[in-house]
């Protein structure tokens, strides 16, 4: 009987995961179209490095999480990539988009980026309002060589 139980679980639990595999793979291919652009256009118009620029795209709750000091120190360390150039490697997160049936849609993307300054790593979490993509958070940081 003990095994016969172990079997169900672990035939429901396939079931689930072969589910959340086919369902992050539908939502990787949807925001393949929209949200990868944006992640592009987003970081082209925040790549002057003016807090205001940068504020145009960070959703609500983003903004009430910093505040203007800490806003002044990303951006100067930010300046230093000098303006975004291309995106030349983007992953989706399928981790975040599982937890998102849980919780508010969050897409996230993790990747290399080419700025003026060179190769950057990014990852940037966005969220859907209004059809439009406002960044929930993001980090850059430059690249490693090799």
């Amino acid at each position: 009987m003990q095994i016969q139980t172990l079997r169900i679980i672990i035939a429901i639990l396939m079931t689930l995961v072969i589910m959340l595999y086919f369902y992050t793979n539908r939502e990787k291919d949807y925001y393949s179209k929209s949200a990868e652009p944006a992640v592009a256009q987003i970081l082209t118009e925040i790549s002057s490095w003016e807090k205001q620029a940068l504020l145009t795209h960070l959703a609500p709750e983003a903004k009430q999480t910093v505040n203007d000091e800490q806003l002044d120190q990303l951006m100067n360390l930010y300046r230093s990539f000098g303006r975004f150039r291309s995106i030349q490697e983007i992953n989706f997160s399928r981790t975040v988009s599982a937890f998102s049936l849980v919780s508010e849609k969050r897409i996230n993307y993790s990747g290399i980026a080419n700025f003026d300054g060179g190769s950057v790593s990014l990852n940037i979490t966005l969220v859907e309002r209004g059809g439009f993509f406002l960044v929930y958070n993001f980090t850059l940081a430059k690249a490693s060589e090799g």
